[in-house]
């Protein structure tokens, strides 16, 4: 992490995603927050794990911090609503779950933005666009003029 932040040097900002296996990563949050306090851009991390958001605020305070997530079931969206307690900044969003009512919640009612995740075809842009903020994507040139 420390070497690709000396690459980016701030140029742009970074949205750094969390990955790791209970019982054996309880220190990464700690670990990244460190390194991101002395890193002079833009960045904010994000997780599929609700432990690792758990800590975020306590370990990695004044980076924004989001919620990658995906699913459509009751229980999937009941869970999702729990990590709103977290302090969290953004949600990230399988691109083809939407729409559901935690996505719209979160836009509409806390003005949260949100980002799809992954965009691959028009489609899937256009279907972001509709429902969310902005988009991963990956395997193509989105359609700028359509998109703006």
């Amino acid at each position: 992490l420390e070497e690709m932040l000396k690459l980016v040097a701030g140029r742009v900002p970074l949205v750094i995603e969390l990955k790791g296996t209970p019982g054996r990563d309880e220190g990464l949050v700690a670990a990244v927050g460190r390194i991101l306090q002395r890193y002079e851009g833009k960045a904010a991390i994000m997780s599929f794990d609700h432990w690792l958001i758990r800590d975020f605020s306590r370990h990695a305070p004044g980076i924004a911090g989001g919620l990658t997530a995906c699913g459509t079931s009751n229980r999937d969206i009941e869970a999702h609503f729990t990590m709103l307690a977290h302090d969290i900044a953004f949600v990230s969003y399988a691109a083809g779950d939407l729409p559901n009512r935690f996505v719209s919640f979160v836009r509409e009612k806390l003005r949260m933005p949100v980002i799809t995740w992954t965009v691959r075809d028009q489609p899937a842009v256009d279907l972001t666009f509709r429902y969310a903020d902005q988009m991963t994507f990956e395997g193509f040139e989105p359609d700028i003029a359509r998109i703006a």
